[in-house]
């Protein structure tokens, strides 16, 4: 692997783990385990890590993930959430990388690095990235008005997450315009050929309320549009697009499986092992699927692939995982082995 990957991960006090230790990351990380048992949080914590390279990304990507948690809310208010109840920090750390946040509840003794050297009212956060430090009221990172300063925030371009839900076409867009870039459009389309071999292509056009994405199929005088085709091919667009947007950097995929029809999950990982070795990428991905996993296991091997199974204690309800190897996984998958996620 290269530099930037993670070989291990330490997280102390976000959401529900207490403290969590993983070792032996590889290029390409699945992640099963029954529900609630902090999957998605663990890759929510390990996306703050590699995204606090600077402060203000630090602040922006904290942010972005309560809001991406809390999108449905219907007050629309966003809640402090990630920190473990036992506790007031959180730190995340690597091989040579660390980060933490940490609450306080009263603030009116600090002034703000940034923006107008405003003093603090109420509870505020301290977040610490590479030595870097900046401590900001609650009240004001949850709103988005507070980014709004600075245009460099948030524009990091390694990082992506996937998540489990069906990709708006507006983001696969964004994530179709990384592989034009690239040139990488033939990629996607040798890709899509496997998934179905009616697609013939991938298109983008530009009308008046932005960019449409359309589909060149076989037999079919004009291209249609990708939403006719449904949310499996949107989904595979969406992951293969997000792989090289993600070049030299980080993926997070959660519930890979959705919409994403079994018989393909083969093709799928043949293709994400391959592109995430051209592409430099280190991917995090979590499944409920058995059959998702099997797959995984045939196409993965010791150098490439790594699955870690999470499991909470029913005596301390404390979390830990456990990484099985190629021929563990296959053993338990054979034997009833608790690997998923039901």
């Amino acid at each position: 692997m290269s530099d930037h990957t993670l070989n291990t991960i330490e997280i102390k006090n976000f959401k529900c783990f207490e403290n969590l230790h993983l070792e032996g990351l590889q290029r390409v990380n699945l992640i099963g385990g029954k529900n609630n048992v902090g999957k998605t949080a663990f890759m929510e914590a390990v996306e703050l890590l590699v995204s606090s390279s600077t402060i203000n990304d630090f602040l922006y990507f904290t942010r972005n993930m309560v809001e991406r948690r809390q999108k449905n809310n219907e007050n629309k208010i966003l809640e402090l959430d990630f920190i473990n109840e036992q506790s007031s920090s959180v730190e995340i750390k690597s091989d040579n990388s660390s980060c933490s946040i940490a609450y306080l509840e009263d603030g009116s003794l600090i002034k703000e690095i940034n923006l107008n050297k405003e003093l603090i009212s109420g509870p505020y956060l301290t977040l610490t990235s590479n030595k870097n430090r900046q401590s900001v009221s609650i009240d004001k990172l949850m709103s988005y008005k507070y980014f709004l300063f600075d245009t460099n925030i948030g524009r990091l371009k390694k990082v992506h997450f996937v998540s489990s839900e069906t990709s708006k076409e507006h983001e696969i867009a964004i994530l179709y315009g990384f592989l034009i870039d690239l040139n990488k459009e033939s990629f996607l389309n040798d890709s899509l050929k496997l998934f179905d071999d009616n697609i013939v292509s991938l298109k983008q056009k530009a009308t008046d309320n932005g960019i449409v994405l359309k589909v060149e199929v076989k037999n079919r005088p004009t291209p249609i549009l990708l939403s006719s085709l449904g949310d499996g091919v949107s989904r595979y667009i969406a992951i293969l697009c997000a792989i090289w947007a993600s070049q030299d950097g980080f993926l997070f995929i959660d519930e890979i499986e959705n919409g994403i029809h079994y018989t393909n999950y083969d093709k799928l990982w043949h293709i994400i092992f391959s592109a995430s070795k051209e592409a430099n990428c280190q991917l995090f991905i979590t499944t409920h699927s058995k059959e998702c996993i099997e797959a995984f296991n045939r196409e993965s091997d010791s150098e490439s692939g790594a699955y870690f199974e999470f499991v909470k204690n029913k005596k301390n309800n404390k979390i830990s995982a456990h990484k099985r190897d190629k021929e563990q996984l296959g053993y338990a998958l054979s034997h009833q082995g608790s690997i998923r996620g039901e």
